[in-house]
């Protein structure tokens, strides 16, 4: 039986819900990432990060702590992933797609 408490408890996760995957400015799935840059007329878009497409392959703990801090901010840079940083370390052309493939991050959104 559905109680007018457990009613209120559901209708507040699902707008709870709602709310955090059509808030303004986000991303289009809850989790990922643009990472904004300063572009220039003519340069390449943003980087789009699908976060969850990776936490489907892999646990959390593949990338955070060790190449990623478990919190927001900083922007990865070319210069470091072709380095082996950040996502470089695994976008290396042999575990994942390389960096020379710019439109698979660099989308406009």
């Amino acid at each position: 039986m559905v109680t007018s408490r457990n009613f209120c408890g559901i209708l507040s996760l699902v707008v709870l819900c709602v709310s955090l995957v059509a808030a303004p400015g986000s991303a289009t799935t809850l989790g990922d990432i643009i990472y904004s840059r300063k572009a220039g007329p003519g340069d390449w878009a943003p980087a789009y990060f699908p976060h969850w497409v990776h936490r489907i392959k892999y646990k959390c703990y593949a990338c955070h702590d060790t190449l990623f801090p478990m919190r927001r901010g900083g922007n990865p840079t070319m210069a470091g992933m072709s380095t082996g940083a950040s996502c470089g370390a695994c976008h290396n052309g042999k575990t994942a797609f390389g960096l020379d493939t710019c439109q698979r991050c660099h989308v406009s959104q």
